[in-house]
């Protein structure tokens, strides 16, 4: 996968240079036309300057395509989808996706297998405050087993939270630690 990313990126960053060349030899084809007095020469010079124009096209398409495909790697894989941008490679490569690499039980690897785990528990919210963005709430909660939990949650499941303060709530959750959990669904019980 670094192969690929590192060969697009090096592509992306050639992409002025060949433009800035291509357009420099059709503004010399430009001007040899405007001076050009024989017909057939001036033809051939107007079939040259379209042919340069569609090759410029090409090579600025080719550009914001790879820019583009830039972006959307570095989101996936800032958004832990690393699987997926090796999809989107292997897309690119023509080939299939490479499988992902084992990790010899490192960090990274364990918090990949917990984000992608959704757990559900009931919870006895204790309290909560507002977390450091808006419309974040992290809530003191206490589990069946008295075990105690504080539970990450924004917008609509902040709120649930907030409002279930001294009740019991059902929550699906993610493990972000070992005391700590990302809330995806809340819902007041009974």
């Amino acid at each position: 996968m670094k192969d690929m990313l590192a060969k697009l990126v090096k592509e992306s960053m050639e992409y002025p240079a060949l433009i800035k060349k291509i357009a420099g030899e059709m503004n010399e084809l430009e001007d040899q036309f405007l001076v050009e007095q024989d017909l057939e020469n001036r033809e051939k010079l107007r079939n040259n300057i379209g042919h340069t124009e569609r090759e410029l096209e090409c090579l600025r398409s080719r550009q914001a395509a790879a820019v583009a495909t830039i972006n959307l790697l570095a989101a996936l894989i800032g958004a832990g989808k690393a699987e997926d941008a090796q999809v989107v490679l292997a897309a690119l490569s023509g080939g299939k996706p490479e499988p992902a690499q084992q990790n010899d039980g490192s960090k990274p690897a364990q918090k990949a297998k917990d984000q992608e785990e959704l757990k559900s528990g009931l919870f006895t919210i204790d309290g909560t405050k507002p977390g450091k963005k808006e419309g974040t709430v992290w809530a003191e909660a206490i589990d069946a087993d008295g075990v105690k939990f504080s539970i990450c949650a924004k917008n609509g499941d902040g709120k649930a939270l907030t409002e279930a303060v001294g009740k019991q709530a059902k929550v699906r959750y993610r493990t972000l630690g070992k005391d700590k959990l990302f809330a995806v669904k809340v819902e007041i019980a009974g």
